[in-house]
């Protein structure tokens, strides 16, 4: 398969938002008592973006920052107003600060803008240019008044205006784009920003022939993409617009592959498509000629489709290979879906050709659990741990029963049992007696997930997926005692469970209500789902490591990947 560069690849993009915080002095330049000043700060945010798309052409990119993994040290910015005293025109240099909620620049009389009383200032941003600590420009902000700048690709490139009034605090967005460098050999496309986060090279390249038997001719094509996150569709590339069509060349009857510009997917499954591209038959005089140009079948991508176009080595792109007209060689399969071949499978006479598969098998998938199922759960022979009992294919083809298992082996079942971890007499269904008179109680912090959602139990209780890239580093939790059915208004709560991650360290701070105990504490950390092993504290991976007499304890994972699994688990008395 030919291999070429990958085309500018545009990294996160960010709109830089300008938070005016307001101060009003009783003096200000020039001792006027009818004017006051306004301080204004700069602070970062990522960018809510939009579908926009324009053509460029390659030298708008020698100005443009690689994209770097460095945090943004300092910004220089140029601004203009009316009465701007002499010493704040020019570019102006701001160190960076940073606190939990994101960047923002020091303080500095530069930005300080007289404003008169009750009236206000119009303020013109000319320039922002945000560096690394080592001076490498890593964000930049596109001027539209500039040849050769991106001011098709914000909302509101710069000058940008803006009003300052007196006694207020306005938010003005101003957006900046980084970029990853990383080139192919073909400039002249366009692209788009769409969301926060890496963009990524699509590209194409087609054969086209008269006839599925006959010649091979190099393909002209135009390209409508759509973008779709489950609610809405938002066309990125428009057949009729330039840049949506290979170059092509008369003189050889070549062509440059079609590279464009593609976000990642919105969806947490890979294999669910979010792209789709109808390809559009294009005339070419100067070889084939003229031919039908009816639009072919809409096809849909994955986010396992364009990252399997990725190669390892971060320079190189495999492009999606059409054949229009054509029968799809074996050997030439790009391995994703095209509209001659929706299931990307490039097997001739495709028996399932909504389903990738195998030329022996006739174009369907191979089958992964050949032989029979006894039981009618839909589970066939290996897949079925529980072949002779109709079951659920999450708990691998058993059933869910937790009414034959007595964990704490106290004789009450634990599909009975209040406190299945705690022996306990019968009639006080499985929990301790407390001689003092106390009510003892199987507590769990709250969370994301239920416990029977998960394992192969009928038992309350919850675990949390934290993700810091959603729960932030630090969240707090509700501990529940005796909530039956994930029911809290039947339960107590108890007290509050404090997560914080530090890399690999995870701190637990449990704090308990005023009269309350904890006779026993379980806990599971881990990047692995605990499964069937969520049903029953007493086999939690970390209980080695914690005790009831320490309820601030930090506990050290084996890796920092952002998300892992989190369940507290004990016995409560109030």
């Amino acid at each position: 398969m030919k291999k070429l560069k990958i085309s500018i690849s545009v990294f996160a993009i960010f709109a830089l938002l300008f938070t005016s915080c307001s101060k009003e002095e009783t003096t200000s330049p020039g001792d006027d008592p009818n004017l006051q000043s306004v301080e204004i700060t700069f602070g970062a945010a990522l960018n809510d973006l939009v579908n926009r798309a324009a053509s460029v052409n390659k030298d708008h990119f020698d100005d443009i920052p690689d994209c770097s993994a460095e945090p943004p040290s300092y910004v220089v910015l140029e601004i203009s107003y009316d009465g701007q005293p002499a010493n704040t025109e020019g570019p102006i240099t701001l160190d960076i600060l940073s606190d939990s909620d994101g960047y923002f620049t020091e303080y500095s009389e530069l930005l300080k803008i007289p404003v008169e009383d009750e009236g206000f200032t119009t303020v013109t941003l000319e320039s922002f240019m945000v560096y690394d600590s080592n001076d490498n420009l890593i964000w930049i902000a596109p001027i539209e008044s500039v040849e050769g700048e991106f001011d098709g690709y914000v909302t509101n490139p710069l000058p940008y205006d803006f009003e300052v009034r007196d006694g207020t605090k306005p938010y003005i967005d101003v957006e900046v784009l980084c970029f990853d460098r990383r080139m192919v050999n073909e400039y002249g496309y366009p692209f788009f920003d769409l969301v926060p986060g890496e963009l990524y090279p699509l590209c194409f390249f087609a054969n086209y022939c008269p006839s599925v038997d006959g010649r091979h001719y190099v393909g002209n094509y135009a390209v409508d993409l759509y973008y779709d996150d489950g609610e809405t569709r938002v066309q990125l590339y428009n057949s009729a617009d330039a840049g949506s069509s290979p170059n092509t060349n008369d003189d050889n009857n070549s062509a440059d592959p079609l590279c464009l510009v593609v976000p990642g997917s919105p969806f947490e499954n890979p294999d669910t498509d979010y792209l789709f591209y109808v390809i559009t038959p294009l005339d070419w005089p100067g070889s084939y000629g003229d031919i039908d140009n009816t639009p072919l079948i809409e096809v849909g991508l994955s986010w396992n489709d364009v990252n399997g176009l990725l190669n390892a080595d971060g320079e190189t792109a495999e492009y999606i290979h059409l054949f229009i007209g054509c029968d799809t060689p074996i050997d030439e399969c790009p391995g994703v879906p095209t509209p001659s071949d929706p299931d990307g499978d490039c097997v001739p006479d495709d028996q399932c050709p909504d389903e990738p598969g195998t030329v022996d098998n006739f174009g369907c998938p191979d089958d992964e659990c050949p032989g029979t199922d006894p039981d009618g759960d839909g589970l066939f022979g290996d897949c079925d741990d529980c072949p002779n009992e109709a079951g659920t294919a999450d708990n691998f083809g058993c059933p869910l029963d937790d009414c034959t298992t007595d964990t704490d082996n106290d004789g009450v079942v634990d599909c009975d049992d209040l406190c299945p971890d705690t022996q306990g007499p019968e009639d006080n269904d499985g929990c301790p007696e407390d001689n003092g008179g106390d009510t003892c109680e199987t507590a769990f912090m709250f969370g994301d997930t239920q416990i029977n959602d998960i394992s192969n139990a009928n038992r309350w209780g919850w675990a949390e997926n934290f993700d810091t890239t959603i729960d932030g580093n630090s969240k707090t939790f509700n501990f529940w005692a005796g909530a039956g059915q994930n029911d809290t208004s039947k339960g107590e709560l108890v007290g509050t469970v404090t997560i914080t991650v530090d890399g690999d360290e995870v701190n637990f701070d449990i704090d308990l209500e005023s009269g309350v105990s904890l006779d026993d504490l379980h806990v599971y950390l881990s990047e692995d789902n605990p499964g069937n092993t969520a049903k029953s504290p007493g086999q939690y991976n970390r209980n080695d490591e914690v005790s009831s007499s320490d309820l601030d304890f930090t506990l050290e994972r084996t890796s920092d990947d952002t998300s892992f699994w989190i369940i507290v688990h004990g016995v409560a008395c109030y």
